[in-house]
C-alpha cells in the first residue's frame, strides 16, 4: 500500500513537458493554445510557449497553407468556424483573409511575443490570447505597432512601451530564429505543432493540429474530458 501511495504521489507531483509551437496567423493553434491551457492544472503541464515563424516552417518543409488548396479553403472557414464554437472560442472570420495574413503577416507581433518570451514569461500566455483576440475576433491589424502595444496593455505587462522597444532589438528577433529552427529540427511542418517526452519510453512524441490533445493525454496516461474538463 505504501509502495503504491508513492507511486500515485509521484505522478501527481511530476509535471508533463509540452513545448507548443505556433503563429498568431493560425486559428487552429489558437483553439489548441486555449484547450492545452485548461489542462494545465489537471494534467500537471509544463506548457512551454514557442512563437514561430510559419512562414519558415513552410518554405523549410515544403508544405503550404490549406487556404491555397481550393478543396481545403472550401471547408477550412467553416471547419474553423464549428471548431471554435465547440471549444467556445470567440472566433470571427477574417474580412480579407489574403492580405491580413498573406501580405500583413505577423512577423512584428511574433517578435513581441519573443520578447515577451523573455522578459515576461509568465504573461506570455495571455499576450498569446490577446493577440489572437485582436486577430481572429476583432479583426485589426496585428502587426500595427499600436496595437500590439493595446495587446500587451490588456495582457497586464507593466511597460508595453519598453516590451514595443525590446521586440525590435536583436534578442527577440534571434528568439524567433532560435523558435523556428528548434521546431524545424523537430521535422514540424505546420501548426499547432506540439512535443512531450513519452513517460513511459522517453521517446519524443510529435502531434500537429488542434485535434490531437486526446492523444496527447493518452500518451501521457492522462484524463482526458473533452474540450473544456472543468
Amino acid at each position: 500500500r505504501i509502495q503504491i501511495l508513492f507511486e500515485y504521489c509521484y505522478k501527481m507531483a511530476v509535471r508533463h513537458k509540452v513545448k507548443f509551437y505556433y503563429d498568431i496567423l493560425s486559428p487552429y493553434s489558437w483553439l489548441a493554445f486555449e484547450v492545452l491551457c485548461r489542462y494545465q492544472k489537471p494534467w500537471s503541464l509544463d506548457l512551454q510557449l514557442r512563437p514561430m515563424n510559419l512562414g519558415k516552417i513552410m518554405a523549410e518543409s515544403g508544405n503550404k497553407p490549406p487556404g491555397m488548396n481550393p478543396f481545403k479553403a472550401s471547408l477550412m472557414s467553416r471547419d474553423v468556424q464549428r471548431a471554435a464554437d465547440m471549444v467556445k472560442v470567440p472566433y470571427k472570420p477574417l474580412d480579407n483573409f489574403a492580405e491580413s495574413v498573406f501580405i500583413r503577416g505577423s512577423v512584428p507581433t511574433l517578435k513581441a511575443l519573443t520578447a515577451c518570451q523573455q522578459h515576461y514569461p509568465d504573461i506570455l500566455e495571455e499576450f498569446t490570447r490577446q493577440c489572437w483576440l485582436g486577430l481572429y475576433s476583432k479583426d485589426v491589424d496585428i502587426t500595427d505597432a499600436n496595437n500590439i502595444k493595446e495587446f500587451a496593455v490588456n495582457a497586464g505587462i507593466p511597460d508595453a512601451d519598453k516590451l514595443l522597444e525590446l521586440s525590435k532589438g536583436p534578442e527577440a528577433r534571434q528568439q524567433l530564429i532560435d523558435n523556428t529552427t528548434e521546431a524545424i529540427e523537430s521535422k514540424c511542418f505546420g501548426a499547432p505543432w506540439y512535443t512531450t517526452v513519452n513517460p513511459e519510453s522517453g521517446r519524443t512524441e510529435k502531434f500537429f493540429g488542434q485535434d490531437r490533445i486526446e492523444m496527447l493525454a493518452w500518451v501521457l496516461g492522462k484524463e482526458y474530458k473533452g474540450v473544456n474538463p472543468s
